[in-house]
């Protein structure tokens, strides 16, 4: 009588197998999908992160170092900006452009709406081909101010014995405002002030 029991009793639990293994694999299946969806977006994040930093840094690039060195060789030699671009930078103007005669000349336009920069509005603008993935524009106005003078005294040496400072003079604080627009559409916007004394 036993024996017949233990029959009974496999044969009532044939297929059990396959239903855990199926239920094993549905789980196992699951847990790749949403790894993989994961790793998905994980990948988009990266990307998005690379292409705003890369967009970042080349409008912090040309409003930091490009743009005052433009304006202080055309100031120099009294150029407009695309002769500073051909003849002092030998910069290709088809990734450099300055269609504004003269950029280091505006002023301020007291209209904050005519100080932003974008893709109708700009001074300068570095075409994506140079800096990889973002178009910078870039504007650029100043006021004109007098210094104030100082009683410092200069060491003799290469100065001349005894010259001081005490005059003082002016100076053009310029306003340069980079916008930097990805072809993802990321954005970043930097602002840097420029004083350019006037000797």
């Amino acid at each position: 009588m036993k024996s017949g029991t233990i029959q009974t009793e496999i044969q009532n639990e044939k297929g059990s197998a396959l239903i855990i293994a199926i239920l094993i694999l549905m789980v196992v299946t699951v847990i790749g999908i949403i790894a993989s969806r994961t790793a998905s977006i994980e990948l988009r994040i990266a990307t998005h992160d690379k292409v705003h930093k890369m967009t970042w840094f080349a409008t912090d690039a040309t409003v930091d170092e490009l743009v005052p060195e433009l304006m202080e060789q055309a100031i120099e030699m009294r150029l407009t900006g695309e002769d500073v671009l051909e003849e002092v930078m030998q910069i290709d103007t088809t990734l450099l452009s300055a269609p504004t005669e003269a950029f280091y000349m505006n002023e301020d336009p007291g209209v904050c709406l005519d100080c932003v920069p974008s893709a109708d509005n700009y001074d300068i603008k570095l075409a994506a081909a140079a800096m990889g993935y973002s178009n910078v524009h870039v504007r650029v106005y100043g006021d004109t101010e007098f210094s104030p003078g100082n009683a410092l005294q200069l060491p003799e040496g290469y100065h001349g014995r005894g010259k001081g400072l005490a005059s003082g003079g002016a100076m053009i604080i310029y306003n340069i405002r980079g916008q930097g627009v990805a072809q993802t559409g990321t954005e970043a916007r930097i602002t840097n002030r420029w004083r350019h004394v006037i000797h």
